[in-house]
């Protein structure tokens, strides 16, 4: 009789043992394995699962918030930017630009894009006194590579190409010269030369959200002179949307402030945080 109530009395130690081990497993060795015994045979208990001895290994279980982001969209949306460093230059310098620029979203990755502006450059020279004048639209379009891994985030790091042309007409003003062979001084002036100039640009640039839709950003570009057909009488010291023409190359930027309509990224969130959300309203 003593001996059949000390084996029960054991089982039962056994057996809240086995329960309080299940109970704090989760807690306490999430990611471990832990094994206890209860009168009907051996358990283990591996990351919070329950496996009876001789069943196998199981299955880790992995919260549905944490799979796999699905593909993105092709077509995310589009941005609209303005440039706001031409247009400070125009207002306090000799040259500037308005500009505006629409840039398609591809796959948060690939983003094609057109400006379009109107340059201005009215400049004198300190040392001949000649004037050059001239004022024009220009066109540029190419296409933007985002550069970072993570191409779900609203911030974005570009590389990028651009072919830009000008049509456009110039003045050249100068003080009178003197004809060296017939003598006499003879004014210096051409006006209304016509010129289409090509270049390409290179470009790195980033974007920055700053709040919801409304994003800033900025560009380094380095442009190289295509071509530039004219009558021959001069070559323009100033191209639209360009720059200076003194050497075969020059340097640009933007500082942007851009809109972002971006519709096609969805972000998943947690059930959990879904279902206590639902519970509060």
């Amino acid at each position: 009789m003593r001996i059949s109530r000390f084996t029960s009395m054991v089982q039962r130690s056994k057996a809240i043992l086995t329960i309080a081990v299940c109970t704090l497993a989760p807690l306490n060795a999430l990611g471990q394995t832990i094994t206890g015994e209860t009168a009907e045979g051996k358990v283990t208990i591996t990351d919070s699962t329950v496996v009876a001895e001789g069943e196998g290994k199981p299955t880790k279980w992995v919260p549905s918030w944490e799979e796999e982001e699905p593909p993105l969209m092709f077509f995310q949306g589009f941005t609209l930017s303005f440039d706001i460093l031409g247009a400070g230059m125009r207002a306090m310098s000799s040259s500037g630009s308005l500009e505006a620029a629409l840039r398609l979203n591809l796959k948060n990755t690939y983003f094609p894009i057109a400006e379009l502006g109107v340059a201005n450059c009215d400049k004198t020279d300190d040392n001949t006194s000649i004037r050059y004048n001239t004022s024009a639209p220009y066109f540029r379009i190419g296409f933007d590579y985002n550069i970072l891994k993570n191409k779900r985030q609203d911030n974005r790091l570009f590389a990028g190409l651009r072919y830009g042309i000008s049509s456009f007409n110039y003045d050249v003003h100068g003080p009178a010269q003197i004809d060296p062979i017939w003598g006499g001084e003879h004014d210096f002036k051409l006006n209304g030369v016509t010129c289409t100039s090509q270049w390409l640009e290179i470009c790195f640039g980033c974007q920055v959200k700053v709040w919801s839709s409304f994003h800033m950003g900025w560009s380094i570009r380095h442009k190289r002179e295509l071509k530039s057909s004219n009558d021959g009488s001069s070559h323009p010291y100033y191209i639209p949307g360009y720059g200076t023409t003194t050497t075969g190359s020059c340097w640009g930027g933007t500082y942007n402030l851009i809109f972002d309509l971006n519709w096609g990224k969805k972000k998943k969130s947690s059930p959990i945080l879904e279902n206590s959300n639902s519970e509060n309203k």
